[in-house]
């Protein structure tokens, strides 16, 4: 395997498991928001653009964290943003390895 197909075999990986961890936790908090919380959510349509954006940048979850900030304007909002962001990219990690590995057992 080259290192080029090793790359592509880590990015879809990735993608496979950020993208759906990033919308399934914004969603989710979104439902259990009340208030001015919800109030400070965004609206579905520019949820969706700053994922957008953010996965075009290669960083999809920072949207978490820019979710919790926006959403609970605290300290304790930023820290359960960057929890969040923390168990995405171990997740992510955990993922490339895996990825890797079985193609690398599987001698393809």
């Amino acid at each position: 395997m080259t290192p080029g197909n090793e790359e592509l075999v880590a990015v879809v990986a990735s993608l496979t498991v950020t993208l759906p961890a990033v919308v399934a936790i914004i969603v989710s908090d979104e439902r259990r928001l009340a208030g001015p919380e919800l109030e400070r959510a965004w609206p579905p349509q520019s949820r969706d653009c700053a994922v957008f954006a953010m996965l075009n940048l290669g960083v999809p979850q920072l949207c978490v964290l820019l979710h919790f900030i926006r959403t609970r304007r605290s300290l304790r909002g930023a820290a359960i943003g960057l929890l969040w962001v923390v168990a995405i990219v171990l997740c992510e990690v955990g993922a490339e390895l895996a990825a890797l590995s079985a193609v690398e057992h599987l001698g393809l």
